[in-house]
């Protein structure tokens, strides 16, 4: 007769192939953090009027809208703690806790998909806002991916909101390209004002007539080398999409890289603007996040299948 199987090597055999495909709570607790960042800059820009503010300005007068973004920015805030408590604590996926935690996630989704439908419908005609619906994609692909692997965090689902997540990188990316290749003078700016930090801004430090003709030919310059680096921007931030979207692939390298631009390009708000701009590194903080997170998950499967 065969030897009749061990049951204390298939239940070890079980638990590998499972710890194989549940993705770590470290690992969900890190884009549980990006959400939380990302939307406390939210809540810090709902000082100045929202693009839903600007919608229904027309129709509902200032005193609602104004109290409106109010309202909205107090629930962000508490909203925000609620997210960091469940995060920690882990309720059961049935328990009263958990459902207020996928209201929570639900709800930012919609609010960060709204916004950007919203800031393109505003501008009609500009360009670089008809890309917002999908430069923000990370936004709310985040949100949405975490109340998904949270409520769903069966084998299947992971690859499926994996996915989710490489397309929303990948929006973003193709958004900023667009604005990259078009030029948009704000990404001009950004170049200028973080080369204005690190080598000194010429217009500023002038104290004479000729010192002032040599600072506005290092600012002509500085604005020439922004213009060009642009495109070739641009024509980064699409290679690397491709590569990203590869069917089958998980280039590890690509995704640190996006993640590391990611960052870059979200501390150049405050690197040309100033400290008082933390607000839209911490709005961006997922066109890096989102990218790492993707890293991170795909070592943990590569050390997980070695382990196995």
């Amino acid at each position: 007769m065969p030897p009749s199987p061990n049951p204390l090597k298939l239940e070890e055999c079980f638990i590998k192939l499972h710890n194989l495909f549940v993705m770590s709570n470290r690992i969900l607790f890190f884009l549980r953090l990006l959400v939380l960042i990302q939307f406390l800059g939210y809540a810090a820009k709902l000082d100045g009027p929202s693009a839903l503010n600007s919608f229904l300005l027309v129709s509902m007068g200032d005193p609602f809208v104004s109290i409106f973004d109010r309202a909205v920015q107090v629930f962000i805030w508490f909203a925000c703690t609620a997210l960091l408590i469940f995060g920690i604590v882990n309720p059961s996926v049935h328990s009263m806790a958990r459902r207020i935690d996928f209201s929570i996630l639900g709800l930012f989704t919609l609010w960060s998909f709204s916004v950007a439908i919203l800031s393109w419908i505003i501008n009609p005609g500009n360009p670089f806002h008809a890309t917002d619906p999908a430069g923000h994609a990370v936004r709310f692909a985040a949100p949405l991916a975490l109340l998904l692997l949270t409520a769903f965090p069966e084998k299947g689902n992971i690859r499926r909101v994996e996915w989710l997540l490489r397309w929303g990188v990948a929006g973003t990316f193709v958004g900023h390209g667009l604005c990259a290749l078009w030029l948009k003078p704000s990404f001009v700016d950004l170049i200028i004002g973080t080369m204005n930090l690190f080598l000194g801004d010429p217009v500023f430090t002038a104290v004479s007539f000729q010192d002032l003709e040599e600072a506005l030919t290092i600012a002509a310059s500085r604005q020439a080398f922004a213009e060009s680096a642009l495109p070739i921007i641009a024509i980064q931030d699409f290679i690397l999409v491709a590569l990203l979207l590869l069917p089958g692939k998980r280039i590890k390298t690509i995704a640190l890289w996006m993640a590391v631009w990611g960052f870059v390009t979200a501390m150049s708000r405050m690197t040309a603007y100033g400290w008082d701009h933390w607000h839209d590194l911490a709005l961006r903080i997922c066109n890096g996040g989102v990218p790492l997170f993707l890293w991170a998950h795909w070592n943990s499967l590569e050390s997980k299948k070695i382990s196995s």
